[in-house]
């Protein structure tokens, strides 16, 4: 089964020796790769991206793809009996990844392919909008985190990654609930796909 959807990095948090006592602004970088399909009618495009496209899950691929990747950084620094984050900042990488045919496609099969293509690029550009939700949430997070702990900041370390982890795993959710709402039978991907091969 081919799929649109979106492909998650770990988290990554590194606490890092030296930080300056300001927070950074949150960098949040985008880019756009292609991968190459063959087809002379919306079918054959079709099929082939099942071949070609990224693979989403163990089994399956997709017609398109949203990936990113998340790293926190920041000093935990001990002031009067409370550890707090300073210097924090978050940098986002997103990369978003679509099919591309190659050659010239007939007059009909090129409009109903931007038509397709179109709403390829809604549906990842949404999944972007909700990463850097997630990216929003944990700059938040480090801007107003302070917990009462030791000069080691071990109590602190160990909750704060649990909270970041705890909004990973929302956000991911929020990535799965918008894929099945878009991927329900009768739903906009289906009507995407019938308009490409036309059926609609």
């Amino acid at each position: 089964m081919c799929r649109l959807g979106v492909a998650l990095t770990t988290l990554l948090l590194f606490v890092l020796p030296f930080a300056n006592s300001a927070h950074a602004k949150t960098r949040i970088t985008e880019k756009t790769e292609y991968y190459e399909i063959s087809g002379k009618t919306g079918v054959e495009l079709f099929l082939d991206m099942n071949r070609r496209g990224p693979r989403h899950g163990f089994l399956t691929k997709a017609i398109a793809q949203t990936r990113y990747e998340t790293k926190p950084d920041g000093k935990f620094v001990h002031e009067k009996g409370v550890c707090r984050i300073k210097g924090g900042s978050v940098t986002m990488k997103i990369t978003y990844i679509y099919p591309k045919p190659r050659g010239t496609l007939d007059r009909d099969l090129a409009r109903r392919w931007k038509l397709f293509q179109a709403d390829n690029i809604r549906h990842e550009q949404t999944h972007g909008r909700i990463a850097r939700e997630l990216a929003s949430e944990i700059d938040g997070h480090l801007r107003g985190f302070a917990v009462k702990d030791g000069p080691s900041c071990w109590k602190a370390l160990s909750q704060f990654e649990r909270e970041i982890q705890a909004k990973y795993a929302a956000n991911k959710k929020k990535q799965a609930a918008f894929d099945l709402k878009e991927h329900r039978d009768g739903g906009a991907v289906d009507k995407s796909i019938l308009a490409l091969i036309g059926k609609r």
